[in-house]
């Protein structure tokens, strides 16, 4: 979840301070602090290389938590851009469906 919110976070290769507290926000409420905090330092200095963001490796039950992860990530900025939505949409596509997408699909 982290690394694919900080790969929106350097969507536009910068990483302003609001981006960097909500990154350090998001691993405190993941408590991933004492486990990862080399790989949080690295997130803030550079974006995430592609193989650790690939959807297909996320499983379904946290797929919805990536999403909400990711959207959090491109308003933490206070702006919203095209560019990041449509990299949102692409990693909607992209991620598994979790059991609430496969239920309303069902219906």
């Amino acid at each position: 979840m982290l690394r694919f919110a900080a790969s929106f976070l350097w969507a536009d290769l910068v990483m302003l301070e609001s981006e960097r507290s909500f990154l350090a926000r998001l691993a405190c409420e993941l408590d991933l602090v004492p486990y990862a905090r080399k790989e949080i330092e690295e997130l803030l200095l550079r974006p995430p290389r592609p193989e650790h963001v690939d959807p297909n490796d996320v499983p379904p039950l946290l797929a919805a938590d990536v999403r909400r992860a990711a959207l959090r990530a491109i308003a933490a900025d206070g702006r919203v851009a095209r560019a990041e939505m449509r990299l949102f949409h692409l990693l909607d596509e992209l991620l598994p469906d979790g059991p609430r997408r496969q239920k309303d699909a069902s219906s």
